[in-house]
């Protein structure tokens, strides 16, 4: 008790006597009225530590009961919370009723064996790295505390998550609009090897159509995105799969609409459902256009192949295609139109889809570029495998709402019954102990007394104010 109270003088002295004086910068009072908290938050922390550790020391009776033998006293133990770092010393028994060394105020303080990190700072860590880089992950969350190999180590840690449905009612949607396409990322090499090694990491994303915003600027409806950490497509649209039977009802769902590049892994999307059209995305249609055009501008190819598939003319592209052919100057024109031909009749359904005027906008560039290449593709950066799929998975957890707590970094061991009950037990005597009429005392010391910091704090500001007035 004396420890605390003296802990909790200190503080106020600091308080009243030091940093009141510098209210004129609220800011900078702020910052250091919250460091003198947290200190004071982490004295009192230790020093409960401390007489929990004492307790159990002195009660020979319930350590018998339990087992314990003393083996050594004040191990020191430390761990990195909100607060900043909170250290202790614990004593180490040899338990007889199990056969094993252990820490017991460790499993009364929930504390994992050899952690150094609490779960509310790794849950921490590993949230801010879904956006940010390791090293600011860490500067954000502990000041730069840990390395970013310690971020990493955590985030390969979590658990799978996925983000549930909010409500067990299915919803009734008439059409779905899912937007497929994938995020090429940079793998790191081992050694010096030369060359790119690239991972395609599919998304899904999906949707319940889109609604205006703005001027030229639309938004999905109830997004939910879609990856698989080992990147396999098949498990991939397999959840997809599991959320629109478990979200949707599939009675009254009468269309889902994907949208892709026209890839392979898109077209086997949801073969288990019989009211599927695919739709060619239009940024990828045009893209091939484009590369055409720029090599015969005078044909007009890209307006006349767009009016065509508009009217679901094959015929005319194929005349327009054959056209191209015999203009070809060399090889490498001759390949790309080739190119043009195979892709618009291998997906031709789909491409005539993008022209209907009850079609949804597309957008799959966007999702990808907003929910992974911003943070996996858009800087100059290398990704292991397995860190890219866990990464990857957490950022769209979060993405579609998910928050990762200190929960989910819970060690699955839990505290012996025994421990636990005394655990309780003691924590109810201290709290019968403690005598907590030192707060009137200091009370009566920090308010009414005239030469005390409080009553000099308010007649210093009673002076600036006197002088800022005049």
């Amino acid at each position: 008790m004396k420890k605390i109270i003296h802990h909790v003088e200190a503080y106020l002295e600091k308080v009243f006597s030091v940093h009141v004086y510098g209210i004129t910068d609220l800011d900078a009072a702020a910052s250091e009225l919250k460091k003198d908290s947290d200190e004071l938050s982490r004295n009192i922390l230790q020093v409960l530590i401390e007489e929990m550790n004492e307790a159990l020391r002195e009660d020979k009776t319930s350590r018998k009961e339990m087992g314990l033998v003393m083996k050594e006293k004040d191990r020191p133990r430390s761990i990195l919370t909100e607060l900043g770092e909170i250290r202790f010393d614990r004593d180490y028994y040899y338990n007889r009723n199990t056969g094993s060394y252990e820490t017991p105020l460790d499993q009364m303080l929930s504390v994992q064996q050899r952690a150094r990190i609490g779960e509310t700072i790794s849950a921490g860590l590993v949230t801010k790295a879904t956006s940010e880089s390791y090293a600011r992950s860490s500067q954000d969350v502990t000041g730069g505390l840990v390395s970013r190999q310690s971020v990493r180590n955590h985030i390969l840690k979590a658990p799978e998550l996925e983000k549930q449905p909010v409500s067990s009612e299915k919803r009734q949607i008439k059409v779905l609009d899912i937007y497929a396409d994938e995020d090429h990322v940079h793998l790191q090499k081992p050694g010096k090897e030369k060359g790119k090694k690239n991972k395609s990491v599919p998304l899904v994303t999906v949707t319940e159509g889109t609604v205006k915003i703005s001027e030229g600027r639309n938004a999905t409806v109830n997004p939910m995105h879609f990856v698989d950490e080992k990147m396999d497509s098949k498990d991939l649209w397999a959840s997809v799969e599991g959320f629109i039977d478990k979200v949707y009802d599939l009675d009254d769902l009468e269309t889902i609409r994907i949208h892709g590049d026209g890839g392979s892994w898109i077209k086997n999307g949801l073969e288990n459902f019989p009211n599927v059209e695919h739709v060619l995305d239009g940024y990828h249609l045009q893209k091939y256009l484009r590369a055409i055009s720029n090599r015969f501008t005078k044909q007009s190819v890209r307006y006349r192949i767009n009016e065509a598939l508009a009217a679901n003319d094959r015929d005319k592209v194929e005349a327009i295609i054959a056209s191209l052919m015999k203009e070809c100057k060399s090889e490498k024109d001759y390949e790309k139109v080739r190119e043009l031909h195979t892709y618009l009749f291998s997906n031709w359904e789909a491409a005539v889809n993008r022209f209907r005027e009850d079609m949804t906008g597309s957008c799959t560039e966007g999702q990808v570029s907003h929910v992974l290449s911003e943070r996996f593709s858009r800087n100059p950066m290398g990704w292991s495998e397995e860190g890219l799929g866990k990464l990857s998975k957490l950022r769209v957890f979060c993405k579609n709402g998910g928050k990762i707590t200190a929960v989910h970094f819970k060690s699955s061991f839990k505290c012996s019954e025994s421990y636990k009950a005394y655990a309780k037990r003691c924590l109810d005597e201290q709290m019968r102990d403690y005598d907590l009429s030192w707060m009137s005392d200091l009370k009566e010391r920090y308010v009414f007394d005239t030469a005390s910091g409080t009553q000099q704090a308010i007649k210093q500001i009673g002076r600036i104010r006197w002088d800022v007035l005049n």
